[in-house]
């Protein structure tokens, strides 16, 4: 389950809102003027989505430049 919360409540409820992620697997969304600016996970799902990634490394080819700018104008563009 994931909660929103903003980051001056977090400063107050750490303990609490720490126990559920490591006790339940809660995530805590941390909040700045209804913004999100960090995430809070169990470390077991941070280090489940790095081997994913690691597992794909090397599987992926770029094949023109991903930089430049489009030569064909979009009609969205205009």
């Amino acid at each position: 389950m994931t909660k929103s919360v903003p980051t001056a409540d977090f400063k107050e409820n750490a303990d609490t809102l720490l126990d559920g992620v490591i006790e339940h697997g809660d995530e805590v969304l941390l909040t700045r003027d209804g913004r999100p600016v960090a995430k809070v996970v169990p470390v077991s799902r941070f280090e489940a989505r790095q081997r994913y990634l690691q597992s794909m490394r090397g599987t992926i080819r770029i094949l023109g430049d991903i930089v430049a700018p489009l030569e064909d104008e979009w009609d969205c563009m205009k």
